[in-house]
């Protein structure tokens, strides 16, 4: 099969097909990304790879017709962006930071790029919004973030709240729930 099976609803409203080695990819980020970060909800493991994704394009992943696994895929696709995304604020925010540097022009770029789609994106479930607003403040907060935010070290100022423990319960741990619930025969 070469045609796309998915589908991705970009900002001007456009159905943008989603090719077979992306759509392959992000799953295989998402995944790793859950098993790396299971218990490790506020200190998350992002490797460089994660940065080479739009992820924030995929959370509205659809499809026209359905096969054995659109659906599986669209459920894993929203939920796994939305913690891929979280954990790349996380690692930006706990981080030692100093204007100018790579990592503080990333979490901007990153920041910055997202946060159309973030608020452009109609969560598929209302537990998701919940998800998507701490992700808008947090990404809102890089954005706008000035070294006046910094400690002498280039730490933020303040604690970060644990939205890691939300999404650790809420979207890795319900993906593990549900994926225990399979009948294997």
């Amino acid at each position: 099969m070469t045609d796309s099976i998915l589908f991705r609803i970009d900002l001007d409203g456009t159905k943008v097909p989603v090719k077979w080695h992306e759509m392959h990819e992000v799953r295989r980020d998402i995944l790793h990304y859950f098993e790396e970060n299971l218990h490790e909800p506020t200190n998350v493991y992002v490797i460089p790879e994660y940065s080479k994704h739009e992820y924030w394009k995929y959370l509205t992943v659809c499809y026209e017709r359905e096969y054995a696994e659109t659906r599986r895929y669209c459920w894993l696709f929203e939920r796994g962006c939305l913690a891929l995304l979280n954990g790349l604020s996380l690692d930006i925010l706990n981080e030692q930071l100093w204007p100018g540097s790579n990592l503080w022009g990333k979490g901007k770029g990153i920041a910055e790029s997202c946060l159309p789609y973030l608020k452009s994106y109609q969560p598929k479930e209302l537990l998701l919004n919940e998800g998507k607003q701490m992700l808008i403040e947090a990404m809102s907060f890089i954005s706008a973030m000035s070294a006046d935010e910094l400690d002498e070290d280039g730490y933020l100022k303040f604690v970060t709240t644990d939205q890691g423990g939300w999404f650790t319960k809420n979207i890795i741990g319900d993906y593990f729930r549900a994926t225990a619930q399979l009948d294997f025969g």
